[in-house]
């Protein structure tokens, strides 16, 4: 199958799944334990990306010095978090259930659920945050195919294994936006509308990467891919840490069950890095 065609049809199922996450808010009521195994499990899976397809491939392709990439997309994700404060997944049913599943300390606000001050945190600036994040992810989604068939001549463990990682985690960023805009009183379908635009951030990344590699030389187009990969290698990073350890500490109670669930997204990984490995073996 075609690289477009193959990055054509990834991009189209996460959109359609991002679609589909911002339902969650009015169709389901998620506890605040539930959030977190799903969560869990996500960001286990994004861990595994990073550590079982795009760090290694990046190192493959561009030399050691690739990995310096990784630290400014785990730097520059953070940053846009600080101070747009976007990568929150707290629906409203799952923070009245907070404090019923578990104590937080005095102050504690998970995933910047409120801004400094205690003033709620604003739709609008999740949506500028998630969306940029969005970009990076697109750009993720086509270097992994790109890198796939420049090696392989096929889509391979690499490009499967992003692809899960994303359409696994962009539900709850659908379902923040969503839980945002209605809880600041704007109407439905304006609400799905902006998600919808959010949704395809994803292959408008996709295409500017796209864009850019057809305007290089094939060396220089797999300098930049390298590079891509272990950039987006760090802001996957950063999204699962985020994810993560903000948790850590309030969930004794819980941590079997999320530590399995963290566990299984990871192995999920390990499991596609296997095709990856059949797929390069003589």
């Amino acid at each position: 199958m075609a690289m477009p065609v193959v990055l054509t049809v990834y991009c189209a199922l996460i959109v359609g799944v991002s679609l589909l996450g911002g339902l969650t808010p009015l169709a389901l009521v998620l506890t605040h334990t539930r959030l977190q195994v799903y969560l869990s499990f996500s960001a286990g899976t994004m861990l595994g990306a990073a550590f079982f397809h795009m760090l290694p491939e990046s190192v493959e392709m561009g030399g050691p010095g690739t990995v310096q990439w990784t630290a400014m997309g785990l730097l520059a994700l953070f940053f846009l978090e600080r101070f747009f404060s976007f990568h929150q997944h707290e629906s409203t049913e799952a923070e009245a259930h907070q404090h019923h599943d578990h104590d937080h300390a005095p102050g504690h606000h998970r995933g910047g659920r409120k801004e400094a001050g205690g003033h709620p945190l604003s739709w609008g600036t999740a949506a500028f945050g998630l969306a940029v994040h969005s970009l990076v992810g697109g750009v993720a989604l086509a270097s992994a195919v790109a890198a796939d068939y420049a090696e392989q001549g096929r889509v391979g463990g690499m490009a499967w294994g992003v692809f899960l990682a994303t359409v696994l985690h962009k539900p709850a960023d659908a379902m923040t936006i969503v839980s945002l805009m209605i809880r600041a009183g704007v109407s439905v379908r304006p609400a799905h509308l902006v998600n919808l635009g959010f949704a395809l951030m994803i292959p408008l990344g996709a295409a500017c990467f796209f864009i850019g590699v057809d305007r290089l030389a094939p060396h220089q187009a797999e300098s930049l891919t390298a590079i891509a990969l272990a950039f987006s290698a760090g802001t996957f990073l950063c999204i699962s840490l985020s994810d993560l350890l903000p948790e850590l500490q309030f969930h004794s109670h819980d941590r079997m069950k999320l530590s399995l669930a963290l566990l299984a997204g990871f192995l999920l990984m390990a499991g596609t890095s296997t095709i990856e490995f059949l797929d390069t073996a003589p």
